[in-house]
């Protein structure tokens, strides 16, 4: 699955741009996409809170205090395929800089003919890419496509009804593999911790080996079984 968000106060122009991204979508890939339109920054604010997966952005930075949201994802979503959309009367300088790294960009007054040629190059870099920093993904096959998995993102795995299920902070996806197979597949962080679970160390608060239980951020709490205690002593 594609995850891709555009934000543009301008009514006229979110129109133009949800159809001519989801003809270039259906174009160029073959994935299931998921897409978010917004016309107001308090929307995106809500929508990143909980750090959704996303791949794509299209963002106006026409508006006061859009360069400064616009670096603040930069930095959650250093992988994003990002189209900035400007005003001519701006100077350059303002978006164009390391801590922002668009893709492309779309100069107004904009044309259907120029906002296709953009999203269409904007897509196609995507589809084109080195699998979406595959050493620093997981990549999950659903009947729905492929899903690039942050590791980073990623609380534990859990095994349950013949499934894996991955959590997220307030995502969970699932998708059929082995619990052995998907150790095999993580780096070293990623460490069994019950027959059912596999932890991400990074994300461990604390380790409480009386109580036999790992807490995580977010107050999350797993089981530790006492086979694999000897592994997380240290953390204790």
């Amino acid at each position: 699955m594609v995850s891709m968000m555009v934000y543009d106060p301008r009514a006229e122009e979110l129109e133009l741009m949800k159809r001519l991204i989801r003809q270039a979508a259906a174009v160029l890939t073959e994935e299931k996409w998921q897409m978010e339109f917004f016309v107001a920054r308090e929307q995106v604010a809500s929508f990143l809170k909980d750090r959704p997966l996303l791949d794509l952005a299209c963002y106006d930075v026409s508006y006061k205090g859009s360069i400064d949201d616009l670096e603040r994802i930069r930095r959650d979503y250093q992988k994003l395929q990002l189209l900035i959309i400007a005003d001519a009367s701006m100077s350059p300088m303002e978006y164009i800089r390391p801590t922002i790294l668009a893709s492309s960009l779309l100069i107004r007054p904009i044309s259907q003919e120029q906002a296709k040629e953009q999203l269409m190059e904007l897509v196609e870099q995507f589809r084109d890419q080195t699998p979406y920093g595959q050493a620093e993904s997981l990549v999950i096959e659903t009947r729905e496509g492929r899903t690039y998995v942050p590791l980073v993102q990623i609380y534990y795995f859990e095994a349950r009804e013949k499934r894996i299920y991955v959590r997220l902070k307030k995502q969970e996806l699932a998708f059929y593999e082995t619990v052995e197979h998907l150790t095999e597949r993580l780096p070293d962080y990623f460490v069994r911790c019950h027959r059912s679970f596999i932890v991400n160390r990074q994300r461990i608060r604390r380790v409480m080996l009386s109580k036999s239980l790992i807490e995580l951020e977010q107050g999350i709490q797993l089981p530790l079984s006492r086979s694999y205690k000897p592994a997380f002593k240290e953390q204790e």
